[in-house]
């Protein structure tokens, strides 16, 4: 078991002709939608207790 940046690299191989960029692409978009979910579901609750807090 790998984390993901390390099995992206591991689909990099050496030469541009073997490498597949449409998996090693998607591979990257799947990897970044649960971050930008969780921000974009979470940014109301970020904000307010961002503001809220006490100084």
């Amino acid at each position: 078991m790998y984390t993901t940046v390390i099995g992206i690299k591991r689909m990099i191989v050496g030469s541009d002709a073997a490498n597949e960029w449409n998996l090693i692409m998607a591979t990257a978009i799947l990897a970044m939608l649960p971050p930008a979910i969780v921000v974009l579901l979470m940014q109301k609750w970020f904000v307010k207790g961002l503001v809220e807090t006490e100084k």
